[in-house]
């Protein structure tokens, strides 16, 4: 099911990780208009797309209220430098107004940077002359493996196209977008793929302005996908030991720190409950997963788990508010 929010809905925009807006106390705000995804990739980390078990619902945000709201936040932070990434629990290109969302937000003043983060199936050459006359400033392209039978078994569908992702960041290259290709390393998976990758990002001219890889580290959550075979990998073993020694051999720079991007620490939003904290939450509609119920107290949405009520007010624990993302559950 697909549930718009709107201005009219009364649902904040700050609160839940798959909508809105997400504040992590710096000058860059995550944009999320929509949680859609078209992969099935094996190793999402949140199991979204068609064939997701967990994930029952997803939603679209009304673009005026989006924006509205985003220039809200802004004015609190009182910083003439934002970044504003447009990312999404699933596709970001699938929210049918991205581009103008782009060029609305790059017509904030205090918005210096637009960035976008994509699977690149949703691209075309006239959407990226569409996002290169909104002003984007760069797109984060995920590319996973230079082998198309590996790549199309990694995003979960048949239909999936390396030739024409490839055929698309050499035309994002070309543009005035920057582009950042971005691998999830995929321990005993993609090994060999990660500097095949690093030298099709230096071949398409990748990195004008910001640095042209950005290669991820998988890590598990709940309710998110394994790879079969996949062998974890600790934080110093990936920057210490992969990343140093890749860096070393292909001569780029690969060990990102925030300063790279201009990212910075700064006031974030105030949070309006506290963990741990007991509180009367009105139920607004379904959540995003199976047994969840979306809700909303304080000026902050609520994801509430194991909720079978839904409707009315609920009495609810909140039992993490970080970033002002709120999750609850029920209690007597």
């Amino acid at each position: 099911m697909i549930y718009n929010i709107s201005r009219e809905t009364g649902i904040p925009l700050i609160g839940t990780i798959y909508f809105g807006i997400i504040d992590r106390g710096t000058n860059l705000l995550q944009i999320r208009a929509s949680n859609i995804c078209n992969l099935n990739c094996s190793f999402c980390s949140v199991d979204s797309g068609p064939d997701s078990k967990t994930r029952a619902n997803n939603y679209f945000v009304e673009l005026e209220y989006l924006v509205d709201t985003i220039k809200d936040v802004i004015k609190y932070k009182e910083i003439q430098d934002i970044e504003c990434h447009l990312d999404s629990t699933g596709e970001p290109i699938a929210y049918p107004k991205i581009v103008e969302l782009a060029r609305k937000l790059k017509e904030i003043p205090e918005v210096k940077i637009t960035s976008l983060q994509t699977n690149g199936t949703l691209i075309s050459k006239t959407k990226i002359k569409q996002l290169e006359k909104a002003k984007l400033d760069r797109i984060n392209l995920s590319i996973n493996s230079m082998d198309g039978e590996l790549a199309k078994k990694l995003s979960g569908v048949k239909w999936y196209d390396l030739e024409k992702i490839k055929y698309f960041a050499e035309e994002i290259a070309k543009s005035d977008i920057d582009l950042l290709i971005a691998p999830l390393y995929l321990p005993k998976i993609n090994d060999g793929e990660i500097p095949k990758i690093i030298n099709f990002a230096k071949e398409v001219g990748a990195g004008k302005k910001f640095p042209p890889l950005g290669i991820q580290k998988y890590e598990k959550y709940k309710l998110g996908r394994k790879p079969i075979g996949l062998k974890m990998q600790t934080w110093w073993k990936f920057y210490n030991h992969y990343l140093k020694k890749l860096e070393k051999k292909h001569s780029v720079k690969l060990i990102l720190k925030p300063e790279d991007f201009g990212i910075y620490k700064i006031n974030p939003l105030p949070k309006t409950m506290k963990k741990n904290e007991k509180v009367r939450v009105e139920i607004v509609g379904p959540g995003w997963t199976n047994n969840e119920m979306l809700g909303v107290a304080r000026g902050r949405a609520v994801s509430i788990l194991n909720c079978k009520k839904e409707s009315g007010t609920i009495k609810t624990k909140i039992v993490s508010n970080k970033h002002n993302i709120y999750v609850g559950v029920p209690i007597n």
